[in-house]
């Protein structure tokens, strides 16, 4: 069974424009990072940018490719509604992701990098957890694996996903604790990574 936005045009139309303004809000991102990095803040990075990227390419494209090839693993019942909770998740995320990153402020980069006297920010949804942008990141491919209606694609993009991340967090924790030190620490101790009270 082919993916359902393949056979009704209103679902083609809502997830292209979901993946657009997606698209759009993380080039936004992607340009405030750079004005960031260029007043001379540190990196730190470890090339968790460029395998984060490298991933999410590779994972979202053999998704789709799965969605079409792999017919077998498709979400045969109630795809319609698994497809708008897909749709639902995009954008869930995409506003968890863009709240964190307006929690952060000035102190927020795409590239691993603190700046001289920089804070531990534990306001908004930094008080639960360490990476919420990072987990807005998960809840968009999520809802995207589910927008493909294929069990497959969604294995593989969040499979792709979590390896990628994995490592960037790793790569982040250790810098911010060498570089906040204490502070950091103890912050640890209070929060979760990406998921309120469990993980």
């Amino acid at each position: 069974m082919q993916p359902l936005f393949t056979h009704n045009v209103l679902a083609l139309g809502v997830l292209s424009i979901s993946l657009l303004i997606w698209r759009v809000m993380e080039t936004w991102v992607d340009i405030k990072t750079h004005h960031r990095l260029r007043t001379g803040i540190q990196r730190h990075d470890q090339g968790s940018y460029m395998l984060i990227l490298c991933l999410m390419v590779f994972g979202i494209l053999l998704g789709v490719l799965a969605a079409f090839k792999v017919p077998g693993t498709a979400i045969t019942s109630a795809n319609m509604f698994f497809f708008w909770l897909g749709i639902l998740l995009i954008y869930a995320g995409i506003v968890l992701r863009f709240y964190a990153i307006t929690v952060l402020g000035a102190f927020f980069t795409t590239k691993v990098a603190v700046a001289t006297e920089q804070p531990v920010i534990e306001a908004g949804p930094y008080r639960l957890i360490r990476h919420p942008a990072y987990t807005g990141f998960f809840i968009t491919l999520f809802g995207l694996g589910l927008s493909l209606t294929n069990w497959l694609s969604l294995l593989v993009i969040m499979g792709c996903a979590l390896i990628g991340f994995s490592y960037r967090i790793q790569v982040e924790e250790q810098v911010l604790t060498a570089q906040l030190g204490q502070r950091y620490q103890e912050y640890m101790q209070r929060t979760k990574r990406l998921i309120p009270f469990v993980f």
